[in-house]
């Protein structure tokens, strides 16, 4: 097996095929596909998003609503009580030669209380932007029309029915029947403690009852919203857990999707070898115009060029090992280059030197050598001749 086999090799086993065993495992996961084991990959989360799939709570968003509503309560309650208080005092202050007609009747009736409607209607206002807020910033300010596109799915009867009847269904209806239970427990403990407060109201004046059930319901509510928050807590990071189970990956799909994002491995296999196969083509050319081989003898070749009007020193234009090195020596003596045997400099100038470099300034006297001994030689053939 050469190295493109073992990179390929590494590339496609790296991702483990799905076994019985596991596609067999029971998963406790409520929501959860069994095939699906694998967390999703930054690519799938970005197409989710896209897709408009976020966490998102609706839970955490109505309890910390409902908090920052108990809040204001807490702040401006009283001001809010004032305006009642006195708005409810002006209409009981209305005679009935006021009302003439039903406009009077309306005039009358609410104008005393316009600036308890003003208060209630910043206090629902603000509320609402604080939700939208928190909505935003759980789904980073995401805006997208898509889920908002036309699916006749949704329109199926039948598949309407099985989202009535599915596990998911029951565990919302769980989730919130919990939610009562635990507000209920709370609203219950609050009252219980302030019932005699509450009965002390009945013999009280209009404004003194009107404070201790005020008091009541600030701690009501405030207690109320607590709770909910912590609830909603809980339901947040279940929506995380659940998003994360519902975007999980099988492992065929995150074959497919490393396959698109890096290329089939069959393919990339196949343009490595041929890029292999256009360098050994292009480093066998430069063989013939080899000033000298060096061996080892069978195991190592290197081919160097030194053309002292060109070159500052030797050249290495080829080399390999084992079935290349035998090439590289069959194209030298089929091109009448001469052949040295040197094994130790032949493994320094094949672990030292790249294609196209000169040889390092410690092999110099050595291959200076070689190279004056096969110049020597090649003047006495011209000799010859």
């Amino acid at each position: 097996m050469d190295r493109t086999d073992i990179e390929d090799g590494l590339q496609v086993g790296a991702l483990p095929q799905p076994t019985l065993s596991k596609i067999a495992t029971i998963n406790l996961q409520l929501f959860a596909d069994p095939d699906k084991t694998e967390k999703a990959t930054p690519r799938k989360r970005q197409k989710a998003r896209e897709e408009g799939q976020v966490p998102v709570s609706r839970e955490f968003i109505s309890g910390l609503g409902f908090l920052f509503v108990a809040a204001l309560f807490l702040f401006t309650g009283k001001t809010l009580l004032n305006a009642l208080i006195d708005g409810t005092t002006a209409t009981f202050e209305i005679s009935d030669t006021d009302i003439r007609t039903f406009e009077d009747f309306l005039i009358y009736g609410f104008k005393p209380f316009t600036s308890a409607f003003m208060s209630v209607s910043i206090l629902v206002l603000s509320a609402a932007f604080f939700s939208l807020i928190i909505g935003l910033l759980q789904t980073r300010f995401l805006f997208t029309l898509k889920p908002l596109k036309l699916d006749l799915n949704r329109l199926n009867p039948i598949t309407g029915l099985k989202r009535m009847f599915s596990l998911r269904s029951l565990f919302e209806l769980a989730k919130a029947i919990v939610k009562l239970l635990i507000v209920g427990f709370v609203g219950y403990s609050v009252l219980k403690g302030n019932f005699q407060k509450i009965m002390v109201t009945a013999d009280s004046s209009l404004i003194d009852g009107a404070l201790l059930v005020w008091s009541t319901f600030t701690e009501l509510i405030i207690k109320c919203s607590i709770a909910l928050l912590v609830v909603s807590i809980a339901d947040y990071y279940f929506s995380r857990y659940e998003y994360e189970q519902s975007i999980k990956m099988t492992k065929q799909e995150v074959k497919e999707e490393f396959k698109e994002i890096e290329g089939n491995p069959e393919v990339k296999r196949r343009q490595r070898q041929i890029m292999m196969q256009y360098a050994m083509h292009r480093m066998m050319q430069e063989v013939p115009e080899a000033s000298v081989v060096i061996t080892n003898p069978t195991h190592f070749a290197c081919a160097l060029r030194y053309d002292p009007e060109k070159d500052f020193a030797p050249v290495l234009v080829a080399k390999g090992v084992d079935r290349v090195a035998l090439r590289i020596i069959e194209i030298a003596r089929e091109n009448d280059v001469p052949i040295v045997r040197n094994p130790k400099l032949a493994r320094e100038i094949y672990y030292t030197t790249e294609l196209g470099d000169a040889i390092p300034e410690k092999l110099y006297k050595a291959v200076a050598e070689i190279l004056a001994y096969v110049f020597t030689l090649r003047e006495k053939r011209e000799s010859l001749k």
